[in-house]
């Protein structure tokens, strides 16, 4: 689904910056299995490439080699050890990421580095400040928003309309967009009847899809009018 001129909203969570053939991809939270570990659960670690599929998928039907990150690429400072992992596997791909965004969850890695953090002979670029991609500014989302077109990550937005039904979905306004979660693991914040949100449009992930459900304002009460249509 293409909005706002520039994007391609992809079901894989991942935003297509056209003009530049840049993939965004927001909460990554790599390292989450290993985490949970940690803690104490037992939980089956899940490797690398089977959670990159998706991203893996989209970047080779689009021909992208670029990856900017939003923020959130690990779950937690314990976590650095499958940066090495996720640069691997996009060496394998002939990709480059571009830039990561520290996010909350990446605050370790953000204060022990400076601009660039070497791993492994390769460069990890920290755009602490955001990064540009031509009118846009790519943020993680978890201080104060910047003037100008602005693409986002942090706030995990989903829709819900029932307890069994929940789906990770896009935000957009002009100038601003902000994308799902990539991890599944994230939990999905409910968007509907959110009122900083009544005046974005919602596109939703439905299976292979992305549909425009239209304006976060009467979005259920739209979709509740169309089921009654639906089974007069």
């Amino acid at each position: 689904m293409r909005v706002l001129d520039d994007w391609l909203l992809t079901s894989a969570r991942v935003a297509i910056h056209l003009p530049s053939a840049t993939a965004v991809v927001a909460d990554l939270h790599l390292g989450y299995d290993e985490a949970r570990c940690r803690s104490g659960e037992a939980v089956p670690v899940r490797p690398i490439d089977v959670i990159l599929q998706p991203l893996g998928d989209i970047l080779y039907r689009t021909g992208i080699h670029r990856v900017v990150v939003a923020g959130d690429l690990m779950e937690d400072g314990d976590s650095r050890n499958v940066l090495d992992g996720f640069l691997g596997w996009l060496d394998r791909r002939n990709t480059e990421l571009v830039a990561v965004v520290p996010g909350n969850h990446d605050r370790d890695l953000a204060e022990e580095s400076n601009q660039t953090e070497v791993r492994q002979g390769r460069g990890l670029i920290l755009a602490t400040s955001g990064f540009q991609l031509d009118e846009w500014q790519v943020i993680h989302g978890d201080g104060p928003k910047p003037d100008g077109p602005v693409v986002q990550g942090h706030e995990h937005p989903a829709f819900r309309c029932s307890d069994r039904i929940v789906a990770p979905c896009y935000l957009f306004t002009d100038k601003h967009l902000v994308l799902p979660a990539y991890s599944p693991d994230a939990a999905g914040v409910n968007i509907v009847g959110v009122r900083r949100w009544r005046d974005y449009c919602c596109a939703v992930i439905v299976g292979d899809r992305v549909l425009d459900f239209g304006p976060v304002a009467g979005m259920s009460r739209r979709l509740i009018q169309k089921a009654k249509r639906g089974r007069g």
